[in-house]
C-alpha cells in the first residue's frame, strides 16, 4: 500500500492559509492508512485466531485437516468454515425426523390427550428422546388423491367421484389445508393441482374418465413414485396420499420397492383403498372362497410402511366410511419429531419404532426413514 502526497502545485488558487489546511487534511488521512495497514500485518501474522503469541517467537503452525476426519458434521453439529483472510462463520447443521402418529384404544377408538411422555421412541433399537410433538390439526395438511382410472375400474368410477368430493369438502376446512387430485392407468394425469378449492376439486373429479386408460397399463407404482418424489415434495407439515385400486400395477418402470422408499423419503403417509370387483361378488368364477385378493399385499406394503392404513370397499364399508376413517385419522394425529444420534450415515434407511407406554394402547406410525445424502 503507498500514499500519494499531493503538492501544493496540484492545488493552483487556493491561499497560503487553504493550502495548509488541506494538506494537513491529506497528511491525516495518510496517517490513518498507514494505522491500519499495521493492524493489519499484526492479524495476519498470526496463525489462527484465539492463539497467543509470545514476543519474540514464531506462532505454532495449524496441522492440515485429516482428510478422514472431513465428512458431513453430524447432526447438530458445528461447522467451522475458515478461509485465509476470511472472517469465520459457524454453520448449523440439523435434522429433524418428523413421525405423523394414531394412538387408538383396544376397541379402536382414537386416543386424544396424550403427551411425549406417554410414547417410547427407538431408531434401529436404541431408544432416542422425543424433541417435538404437538397434535397434528397444529400443522397445515396436504393430500393427494389418486384415483385409479384403467380398464378394470370403469364400473367404479361414479362411486369413487361423489364420495370423493365429499371427502375434500371434509377435509379442506381449513384455509392452510390443501389437496390435488391424480388419476393413473396407462399413464399419469394431475387433474387438479395443489389447491384450497373444494370447488376447483369438484369440478376437476367430473374429469375423471376410465375411457382414456382402458388399453394398455395400470402405472400404480410410477404414479406414487412421481408425485412423492415431485408434488408432496416440496409440501410442508402433515403429507398424506389416498390411493383408489385395485392393487393391480402392469408397465410401472419403478418398483414397489422404490415407490415406497420414495414416499418414506419424502414423509408421506399412504392411506390405500382396495376397490376391486374380486370381493364384490362371492360367486365370481375363478373366486375361491377366502382366498385374499391378488392387489391387496402390495396396498398393505404400501400403507404399513410409510405409516397408513389399508382398505377394502366392501358390502359392510362403503367408500364413504372409508373416506370418514381416513379424515378421523387425519385430524387426530400426534406429530413427533427427534434428531438422529451423531453417527447416523447417510443416504440409509433405519428402523423407527414407536409405541406407547400404555400397552393398551396401539400406535400407527411408520416403520422407518431414510437418511438423507
Amino acid at each position: 500500500m503507498s500514499a500519494h502526497i499531493y503538492p501544493m502545485t496540484d492545488f493552483p488558487g487556493l491561499t497560503l492559509i487553504e493550502r495548509w489546511g488541506l494538506s494537513s487534511l491529506v497528511w491525516k488521512v495518510w496517517s490513518r492508512m498507514q494505522a491500519i495497514r499495521a493492524l493489519w500485518v499484526v492479524v495476519l501474522s498470526a496463525s489462527s485466531w484465539g492463539q497467543t503469541v509470545a514476543p519474540g517467537s514464531a506462532p505454532t503452525p495449524t496441522a492440515p485437516p485429516n482428510p478422514a476426519q472431513s465428512s458431513a458434521p453430524a447432526a447438530g453439529s458445528l461447522d467451522a468454515e475458515q478461509s485465509p483472510g476470511a472472517i469465520t462463520t459457524l454453520k448449523v447443521v440439523t435434522r429433524v425426523v418428523a413421525i405423523s402418529a394414531v394412538v387408538k384404544s383396544k376397541d379402536g377408538e382414537p386416543k386424544a390427550g396424550l403427551t411425549k411422555d406417554d410414547f417410547i421412541l427407538k431408531q434401529d433399537g436404541k431408544e432416542e428422546p422425543i424433541r417435538y410433538f404437538s397434535q397434528g390439526s397444529d400443522l397445515p395438511l396436504t393430500i393427494a388423491l389418486m384415483v385409479d382410472t384403467s380398464g378394470s375400474q370403469r364400473t367404479f368410477i361414479g362411486d369413487e367421484s361423489l364420495a370423493s368430493d365429499v371427502f375434500f369438502e371434509t377435509m379442506l376446512a381449513s384455509k392452510r389445508d390443501r389437496a390435488m387430485l391424480v388419476e393413473f392407468g396407462n399413464n399419469i394425469r394431475e387433474l387438479q393441482p395443489m389447491t384450497n378449492s373444494p370447488d376447483a376439486l369438484h369440478l376437476a373429479l367430473s374429469g375423471l374418465s376410465p375411457h382414456a386408460s382402458t388399453v394398455g397399463g395400470t402405472l400404480l407404482y410410477d404414479a406414487v413414485y412421481a408425485i412423492a418424489q415431485g408434488a408432496l415434495a416440496k409440501e410442508k407439515g402433515r403429507k398424506a396420499m389416498v390411493i383408489l385400486t385395485d392393487g393391480g400395477d402392469r408397465g410401472s418402470r419403478r418398483s414397489l420397492a422404490e415407490a415406497i422408499e420414495q414416499a418414506q423419503r419424502g414423509d408421506v403417509q399412504i392411506y390405500s383403498i382396495l376397490y376391486s370387483a374380486w370381493k364384490q361378488s362371492s360367486g365370481n368364477e375363478g373366486n375361491r372362497a377366502g382366498a385374499p385378493d391378488p392387489g391387496l399385499e402390495a396396498l398393505k406394503a404400501f400403507s404399513e410402511d410409510t405409516g397408513g392404513r389399508v382398505f377394502t370397499v366392501s358390502r359392510t364399508m362403503g367408500l364413504r366410511e372409508i373416506f370418514e376413517e381416513i379424515g378421523e385419522d387425519l385430524r387426530l394425529q400426534y406429530e413427533l419429531g427427534y434428531t438422529p444420534p451423531a453417527g447416523t450415515q447417510p443416504n440409509s434407511y433405519h428402523k423407527l419404532e414407536l409405541k406407547a407406554r400404555d400397552k393398551k394402547l396401539t400406535v400407527q406410525a411408520r416403520k422407518g426413514f431414510f437418511e438423507p445424502q
